[in-house]
């Protein structure tokens, strides 16, 4: 009807009269977006009709040069620019696209930017297109805030989506409860219209550098497919791997570095699979137990034996105090720190034969040379780990835009 209109408008016309068309877009409950398309000068009747097309909202600006051939049906367009409010329009195209909405809670703050060129006919879509995207997330509870995030995505081909360059995205700062990640780089590339690989990403995490093997992101009618990676950890500050724990350490100094393996389905969310984080090389660290009697002194008598319980009250009388108790009291009780010989953390996808999900091993010395030499210790957790650890994520982790609830 477009067509015919513009093919109307152009006959009726004065000669070499340039002509303003108008009209109202609507789209699965979107809200009314005006056009216009003021043609350019051009003889009568003419069947093919140049002009300048805009659209416009609240929220939404764009235009473009358009050339409308009546006879053939195809319309061509270039120099076409898009401005975007995401707070006022992501929501809504996620649902006209019936696509899942937004995690309760979360705002989106930016602005996309478009620009392309292409044309519309019997052989279907054909041009090029350049997105730019602006933006801001955040959620009041459980707390989370995405600051300077950025995504462009060059598309050469609007009928092959697949025959495009590497693309990027980055973020300054995402604050997701109690922890900070930084400067992050995501590497992807478009493989077709419900998948895409994602090349590499790095980003700064608890004092070091956290980077993620390549993966897939494939979406299936019912929603986002189950993905698995592994995430390498580069001196992560000890101190903020020992925070994500249940109270057991209160301080601890030096780096671990490793690899976890991490999955996340529809059904069972974000899970943390088989990995291992040990001390980074060359470093010294250290660090205090938080307080907890009986953690070690439990297994240590407070006086020493010397002759045996038969001799009745005599053997009291040869029973001195333990000197290594109270250094180990000491320890138990966070009042003495340790200097770490040895230290792993280790992470299991199904419990273990004792019922771990995670453990910390660790072998130490006291800072202060004493009555004892040498102590070690486990560290033992039980239960799903992204219950478990003070992760500040939902119980139930979801990826935004994949599925229906």
């Amino acid at each position: 009807m477009l067509l015919a209109g513009l093919a109307l408008a152009a006959g009726t016309a004065h000669a070499d009269a340039p002509t303003r068309l108008s009209g109202v877009l609507q789209w699965r409950g979107l809200p009314p977006i005006a056009w216009t398309i003021e043609t350019a000068e051009g003889p009568v009747l003419s069947t093919r009709v140049n002009g300048r097309a805009r659209v416009s909202a609240d929220g939404l600006s764009g235009e473009a040069s358009v050339v409308v051939d009546a006879a053939t049906g195809e319309v061509t367009w270039r120099d076409g620019t898009l401005r975007l409010d995401l707070g006022r329009w992501l929501p809504r195209l996620l649902d006209a696209a019936r696509l899942a909405p937004l995690p309760a809670g979360v705002i989106v703050g930016g602005e996309l930017t478009a620009s392309t060129a292409g044309s519309w006919s019997a052989r279907g879509l054909e041009g090029r297109a350049d997105l730019a995207v602006s933006a801001t997330l955040q959620r009041a509870t459980p707390p989370l805030r995405v600051e300077g995030l950025t995504l462009t995505v060059t598309l050469p081909n609007l009928r092959d989506p697949a025959d495009s360059p590497l693309q990027r995205a980055s973020f300054s700062t995402t604050r997701v409860g109690d922890i900070t990640a930084t400067n992050a780089d995501i590497r992807f590339r478009i493989r077709g219209f419900r998948e895409a690989q994602i090349e590499g990403a790095q980003v700064g995490l608890l004092g070091g550098q956290v980077s993620v093997e390549p993966f897939a992101l494939r979406v299936a009618p019912a929603g986002l497919e189950p993905l698995a990676t592994t995430v390498r950890l580069d001196q992560i500050a000890l101190g903020a791997v020992i925070g994500l724990l249940p109270e057991s350490v209160s301080a601890a100094t030096g780096s671990v570095s490793g690899a976890v393996g991490v999955q996340w389905s529809r059904e069972q969310s974000l899970t943390i699979g088989s990995g291992s984080l040990t001390l980074s090389r060359g470093e010294s660290s250290q660090m205090r137990l938080a307080p907890q009697p009986g953690f070690l002194t439990s297994q240590l008598p407070r006086r020493l034996t010397l002759l045996p319980a038969w001799l009745g009250p005599i053997s009291g009388w040869f029973s001195p105090p333990n000197p290594a108790y109270a250094a180990v009291e000491a320890i138990e009780l966070g009042r003495a720190p340790l200097v770490i010989e040895s230290l792993e953390v280790m992470t299991h996808p199904e419990a273990d034969t004792a019922g771990r999900t995670a453990r910390l091993q660790v072998r130490a010395r006291p800072a202060n040379p004493g009555a004892v030499g040498e102590v070690s210790f486990e560290i033992n957790l039980f239960g799903p780990l992204n219950q478990v650890l003070k992760l500040g994520l939902d119980e139930r982790v979801r990826l935004p835009g994949t599925e229906r609830p």
